[in-house]
């Protein structure tokens, strides 16, 4: 995998309600030490797409990774679509479920009799509902690098699996409207022709790796301390506390640009980990710089 001339961290919202939210933050990162910067904007969703459109147009190589899945357990896959699916069909399902929503809203999917079913969406876990692990959550945990929410889990502060439909439906349309200037890895494993790979993060792990633990990121002095592990020059932001969201994007630009080092391509153990095997790689996607070790 060729190295990048910029490394993106997008902190995401599934949620419908508001359009232009602070839940989603944008922070880039240059090959070197300086410190990434978060671009300060309120975004939505299709803004954040609108932007990485203009970007690919500029033709300077970049990383992004977005704190959401574009896959979900292949157990379910099957199920859903039969033994031969890959990725593109649950893509292409979520957007068929989802065409009268703006700004990549996916709502309709989980609302949908076919579908409700592998959702936990209200009150108690329901008697006998299972939420199976991809390889790559399973994988994060056992590393040290935190366990991730279930995608099937749509209820609480903490939930993902609204954001991972969203995120499955921007990349189809980003797909579409770029072709191969865009790739989407692993599902994509061959990037090395496109302007944009885009990947799904996972915040944690970089705090993780810069020995922060579990805990958000809430002043500027535990930002720069996680920062500082991560090879990076401190960041630069005014006031004495920083948003979790921008916290998260700024670590994740960091932490990708970490992983990737300064050679000419990634590390080989980054690009193509040892556990990643072809079928999560073409049903569940991974989470980048999981499985290194």
């Amino acid at each position: 995998m060729k190295n990048y001339e910029l490394f993106c961290g997008i902190d995401w919202s599934g949620a419908k309600t508001p359009v232009n939210t602070k839940s989603i933050a944008v922070a880039l990162a240059w090959p070197d030490r300086e410190a990434p910067h978060a671009s300060g904007k309120i975004w939505s969703r299709e803004k954040v797409a609108d932007w990485l459109v203009a970007m690919a147009e500029k033709g300077k190589r970049m990383l992004v990774g977005i704190d959401c899945n574009f896959g979900y357990a292949q157990e379910i896959g099957v199920r859903q679509f039969g033994p031969d699916y890959d990725y593109r069909d649950l893509w292409q399902a979520v957007e068929a479920a989802n065409q009268n929503e703006a700004n990549y809203f996916a709502g309709g999917y989980w609302q949908n009799a076919s579908y409700a079913p592998y959702f936990w969406t209200e009150g108690k876990m329901p008697d006998g509902f299972t939420m199976p692990k991809r390889l790559t959550e399973t994988t994060c945990g056992q590393a040290g690098y935190g366990w991730p929410e279930s995608p099937f889990k749509l209820i609480g502060a903490k939930q993902v699996g609204k954001g991972g439909l969203a995120g499955m439906r921007m990349a189809l349309d980003l797909k579409e409207k770029l072709g191969s200037a865009i790739a989407i890895w692993p599902f994509e494993r061959d990037t090395d022709d496109a302007v944009i790979v885009m990947s799904e993060i996972y915040p944690r792990q970089f705090l993780r790796r810069a020995g922060h633990g579990n805990a958000k990121v809430r002043t500027m002095a535990e930002l720069n301390t996680a920062m500082t592990a991560l090879g990076s020059e401190k960041a630069e932001v005014k006031g004495a506390d920083i948003t979790d969201h921008d916290a998260d994007a700024l670590i994740s630009a960091a932490g990708l640009r970490f992983l990737c080092g300064s050679g000419k391509t990634v590390p080989d153990n980054i690009a193509h980990p040892p556990m990643l095997d072809d079928l999560a790689a073409s049903r569940e996607g991974w989470i980048f710089g999981v499985g290194d070790k």
